[in-house]
């Protein structure tokens, strides 16, 4: 009888486990389709005003109703842990075949945003 009891709790622990490698694997694969850009072969440029004091919250709603971004929480994600200097304020010409990691950097470049 607790020999049965002690199986059965196993099995259950094995599947939790399976069941939260499966989560983790496919959470890191959105992460990093996410990361991708929107539209590979578009040579458009889209021009959006980033304005002063805008948190990464907001500059990820900027960039995701401009169709330059996948997801605004991955986004946001990536400049918390990627952040080398601020986001910067200003007027940024962007590509939608940009990645997120290029984005982020071209945002917290000084000279690329043209101010008026």
């Amino acid at each position: 009888m607790q020999e049965d009891k002690l199986r059965r709790q196993n099995r259950l622990v094995l599947v939790l486990l399976a069941l939260l490698v499966v989560v983790g694997l496919g959470i890191h694969q959105y992460f990093n389709y996410a990361l991708t850009p929107v539209n590979r072969s578009s040579m458009a440029r889209v021009t959006v005003t980033i304005p002063q004091g805008a948190t990464d919250d907001q500059v990820a709603a900027i960039l995701k109703k401009h169709g330059l971004i996948r997801s605004r929480y991955v986004f946001s994600y990536y400049l918390q842990t990627h952040k080398t200097s601020g986001v910067k304020a200003g007027h940024f010409t962007l590509r939608q075949s940009s990645s997120v990691p290029q984005i982020a950097s071209r945002l917290q470049e000084n000279q690329a945003a043209k101010r008026h």
